[in-house]
């Protein structure tokens, strides 16, 4: 097959092995997505997508990645069966079994994570020179081809995110001052060779300083915490998104059932919206599956499914402390990463998800984090700096008798209310839970330990396929 075909089975595979796992809520039928059964439904009726679909799940050794017989024949029974509806009940893993399902896909990817004792938080590269340079904005640049980052699976498949013309329209600004600010954040407080941009006349060395300049110039900054749901599908059929969210086991039971509340998991980044007579730029800030914590341009625009709710919004010296805690932020994941060059996929799971790092800002400006879920393991941030304290105050969701805040669930998802949320069967869900937790009388799932495993090694799998998709991308 070519690798256009291949892809597509290739992610349609990873979506079938979703029906062996957890159930989670369905789809609301007035969505205007479509639901993979539906996409399924119509692909099975042509031969050639069957034919290769069996090809990937049986006779092609690499397909099943760490599927075993048993599974690939219970595949094979679902789909002879067209049981299509199982497709919408994707994965329903708890925070710890993903942390065993990325060791896993680490190992299958001849990873090895550093268990080296962490040592102190600075580490300066000593490749880094004291450059001046003016700020180049207005930037030259053209901004991405509006199917630049689609590529057709074949079947009526495409994958990946179409770009916003609007973002596009201030992409080049966007890109060149993600570019200095990332390289700002690197300048070490102990040492005098340092980056510095020139604005206005006056060199600036830090991304706090170059957004007050911006500000004395007449520019407006806004930071905005924004979640969203994660996309680790990002496909569209015909046309038309397809829903393809990653569902998490909170640890909660459902009030009134036995089934365990399954969210779709969050993602969060700050967003930084500048706006002036010189510089317009729409840049958004978290730490990626492409194992970079950094500032980026923003110019795709997102599934409409994946909604999204902004948490807090700063201006003023709030938006320029925001700014100067997320170059720390930048700084000190390099550092961590210096020492520790063999994590596996740049440190992402280890040294957290998306929602860390914002967490992290949060937790600063407001007392407290809203977000769900948080990964990082503490023995990375050892040192005695502000983004190591911040951190270890950090309440994590990946120990094994971790048990997530309802208000951290319910604050990840992003709708301000959840009335306004177009999944019935989770917004009840949600409600149930909120109503219980609100009466004191919630109770917490304990899954089997066998189940657990059957998850995590199905999930092991899955992982594989979506950090080599979102390396290229970096968004999770």
């Amino acid at each position: 097959m070519s690798p256009g075909p291949q892809r597509a089975i290739f992610l349609l595979t990873l979506l079938l092995i979703g029906m062996l796992m957890c159930r989670a809520p369905l789809l609301a039928d007035e969505a205007p997505w479509l639901p993979v059964s539906q996409v399924m439904s119509e692909l099975s009726q042509n031969p050639d997508f069957v034919a290769a679909l069996y090809t990937r799940l049986g006779r092609n050794p690499k397909a099943g990645g760490i599927l075993g017989p048993d599974e690939i024949k219970r595949l094979r029974e679902l789909i002879l069966g067209k049981n299509f509806e199982a497709l919408d009940r994707f994965p329903g893993m708890t925070i710890p079994g993903m942390g065993r399902a990325v060791r896993l896909a680490a190992a299958a990817m001849n990873h090895s994570a550093d268990k080296a004792n962490p040592q102190p938080e600075v580490v300066e590269r000593a490749d880094r020179a004291a450059i001046e340079e003016e700020l180049g904005i207005p930037a030259a640049g053209e901004p991405p081809a509006p199917d630049a980052y689609l590529r057709s699976l074949g079947f009526g498949l495409e994958a990946g995110d179409r770009i916003d013309p609007e973002l596009a329209g201030r992409y080049a600004d966007s890109l060149r001052l993600a570019e200095v600010l990332n390289r700002l954040s690197l300048n070490s407080p102990d040492n005098a060779s340092r980056y510095r941009v020139v604005i206005g006349g006056q060199p600036v060395d830090t991304p706090s300083a170059l957004m007050n300049a911006l500000t004395e110039a007449g520019h407006d900054l806004e930071v905005r915490d924004s979640r969203y749901f994660a996309n680790f599908g990002d496909l569209i059929y015909h046309g038309r998104d397809v829903f393809t969210p990653f569902w998490i086991d909170t640890g909660i039971t459902v009030p009134g059932t036995d089934r365990p509340l399954l969210v779709p998991v969050s993602h969060s980044q700050h967003e930084f919206v500048v706006r002036g007579p010189v510089v317009n730029a729409d840049l958004s800030f978290y730490f990626g599956i492409d194992g970079e914590a950094m500032f980026r341009p923003s110019v795709t625009r997102d599934q409409a499914w994946v909604m999204g709710m902004v948490a807090h919004r700063y201006r003023g010296a709030e938006a320029l402390e925001a700014t100067r805690l997320a170059g720390a932020i930048v700084r000190t994941y390099d550092a961590i990463k210096q020492r520790h060059p063999d994590l596996p996929f740049g440190g992402y799971y280890a040294l957290g998800v998306c929602n860390d790092v914002n967490a992290m800002i949060e937790l600063k400006m407001q007392g407290e984090t809203s977000l769900f879920p948080l990964t990082l393991d503490p023995q990375f941030f050892r040192g005695s700096g502000e983004v190591s304290r911040l951190a270890l105050r950090l309440p994590l969701d990946n120990g094994r008798d971790a048990k997530p805040e309802p208000r951290r669930i319910l604050g990840s998802i992003p709708v301000a209310e959840l009335s306004a949320l177009p999944l019935p069967s989770l917004r009840k869900d949600l409600e149930e839970v909120r109503t219980a937790w609100e009466s004191g009388t919630l109770p917490r799932t304990h899954p089997p330990v066998v189940l657990i495993w059957v998850v995590t090694a199905i999930g092991g799998f899955l992982m594989v396929l979506w950090l080599v998709r979102w390396r290229q991308g970096g968004r999770a």
